[in-house]
């Protein structure tokens, strides 16, 4: 009977101690957990705040309004002009297209060194263009409306009117600085162009006064000048002052002239430009070994200069301006 009472009260015992031991245990799991889950809530919102979203921009074009990130470094280029632009902010293309020949404008070739060809203007090669990852895409509307929703899938494309290539090729130039993030380095370099040009004008007006100038082109096809109203003759004729020849039309464009004709204009200087383009050598070696080119009076004076530049209606850009200004500064100034 002690025995049976003796077990029994030890039994109470050992269940009491498991009570207490296991109250102690669990009351502090059940205080401390909540407290570490807060600290871990709160210190991972301090370490990594929620990213703030990418700055954007709109960009009006010829086709609409296009939404295009604040800074860009992968552009393609579907037009040489774009090329041209591009450069002339800091920015080598990615991607640009390339002349008949296969090969970039020899006038920036050295420049877009790393660039990969992306084909012709006329018909680009969107496989490529879509191999190259660009995160914005330059286009003219001539070329490049019909391709412009499978463009536009593949980075946000803006597409310019030839009108305004040319016809205003600073307002292009501008607003493509304003769509790659360089919109006040962009007025920085055409202020500079136009201090430079002003510069010259007023030395050219001093060495050559009213002697006349034209930039002739010789092509696989026929002959050429280039109107006084296009994007070289603008610069040639408004900003620097040069003398257009009596009895050519006031286009905006290049105006055909029979080389026969030449000799009624018989300028005092000719610049003779595209000189290096492939299909057209053959028709120009011909042209200015005729017994009619040689009696020039630009010729007899040895004031025709042959240059590699390329002249066209929709014109290039502001490194190929510079590029135009220095050749004439060279040849009608000596310097």
């Amino acid at each position: 009977m002690f025995l049976k009472k003796r077990t029994l009260i030890s039994l109470c015992m050992i269940l009491i101690f498991s009570i207490a031991v296991s109250a102690c245990s669990s009351k502090p799991n059940a205080v401390t957990e909540p407290a570490t889950t807060a600290k871990k809530t709160e210190t991972g919102s301090a370490a990594a705040p929620a990213a703030a979203p990418a700055e954007k921009k709109t960009i009006t074009h010829a086709l609409g309004q296009t939404v295009v990130p604040e800074k860009v470094e992968r552009v393609v280029a579907l037009t040489p002009h774009f090329a041209d632009h591009l450069l002339a902010l800091g920015i080598r293309p990615v991607g640009s297209v390339v002349r008949e020949a296969g090969d970039f404008e020899p006038y920036t070739a050295a420049l877009l060194k790393g660039t990969e060809s992306v084909g012709q203007s006329s018909a680009p090669n969107l496989e490529k263009v879509l191999q190259l990852k660009p995160e914005l895409i330059f286009g003219e509307e001539k070329n490049h409306s019909k391709p412009y929703e499978a463009l536009s899938k593949m980075a946000p494309t803006l597409i310019y009117s030839t009108k305004d290539m040319e016809g205003d090729w600073t307002k292009v130039f501008l607003s493509v600085g304003e769509a790659v993030g360089k919109g006040s380095l962009a007025k920085e370099k055409l202020q500079e162009f136009d201090t430079k040009t002003k510069g010259l004008k007023e030395k050219l007006a001093a060495k050559i006064g009213n002697e006349t100038v034209v930039f002739f082109k010789v092509t696989d096809k026929d002959t050429r000048v280039m109107g006084s109203k296009s994007p070289l003759g603008k610069i040639a004729y408004e900003q620097l002052g040069l003398k257009y020849p009596a009895g050519l039309p006031e286009e905006d464009g290049e105006i055909k002239l029979a080389i026969e004709k030449l000799p009624e204009i018989n300028p005092d200087h000719i610049f003779l430009l595209d000189t290096n383009v492939p299909d057209y050598e053959a028709k120009m070696k011909e042209a200015i070994a005729t017994p009619l080119w040689k009696n020039l009076k630009a010729v007899k004076n040895q004031h025709m200069y042959m240059k590699p530049i390329r002249g066209t209606k929709t014109g290039f850009g502001l490194i190929m301006y510079n590029v135009f200004v220095d050749e004439i500064k060279k040849e009608l100034l000596g310097s």
